[in-house]
């Protein structure tokens, strides 16, 4: 169970820790230009909002580091001890402890958890078809042309229309499993999602 629980607070960290290093890095970014170029809006409060994006952001890059470097040492050891080359480069899962890792030229895949540093291996013929998928939104835009004129002036009524939008792309593993038939992992965005499944269309056909 404390295991489980570990694994789970270190997927947690792993998950919030991409969006927040994007955030904390722009607003550092910023801050740091505006205090540098607008001699109006220096300040001391500014200057301590700088240090708290940066050091927010730095503690965020440093926890994804972490992960990454605990994913390739347990690569490196199942490596060496199952004689094979399993391909730390391409860890389907990260920054989630939880990951699939390939090995071409041996067909083989290992499930991996680097929080507790259980595996599993498969060979290729465990995983039977991937693809990805997602959900959908609804957004409002509001534009300024096109509505009808308001009586009396020359100014039109602003146009609102609804547009869907997708989002929460998620790369899904089928595998032959009867008890747990599906993996899914979170993508940020369908450029990854689609890049995931080229890199495993070559990793398995190529």
């Amino acid at each position: 169970m404390a295991a489980v629980l570990r694994s789970f607070v270190v997927a947690l960290l792993g998950a919030f820790a991409v969006p927040i290093a994007g955030i904390t890095g722009i607003a550092s970014v910023i801050s740091l230009l505006v205090f540098i170029f607008s001699s109006e809006a220096r300040s001391f409060g500014l200057f301590l909002f700088f240090l708290a994006a940066a050091s927010t952001c730095y503690f965020a890059v440093k926890t994804l580091q972490g992960i990454e470097k605990r994913g390739r040492l347990l690569v490196e050891s199942i490596n060496a001890k199952e004689n094979l080359n399993l391909n730390p480069e391409n860890m389907l899962g990260y920054p989630s402890p939880a990951f699939f890792v390939f090995d071409k030229n041996n067909r083989k895949l290992a499930i991996c958890n680097s929080v507790t540093g259980d595996y599993k291996l498969h060979g290729f013929n465990y995983v039977l078809q991937w693809y990805y998928e997602w959900g959908t939104g609804t957004r409002m835009d509001v534009g300024i042309t096109g509505g009808a004129f308001i009586p009396g002036t020359n100014m039109r009524e602003p146009t609102i229309t609804h547009s869907e939008y997708k989002k929460n792309f998620t790369l899904v593993l089928e595998v032959a499993d009867e008890n747990n038939p599906f993996f899914k992992f979170p993508m940020q965005g369908e450029s990854p999602a689609k890049r995931w499944c080229a890199k495993l269309n070559a990793i398995f056909n190529g």
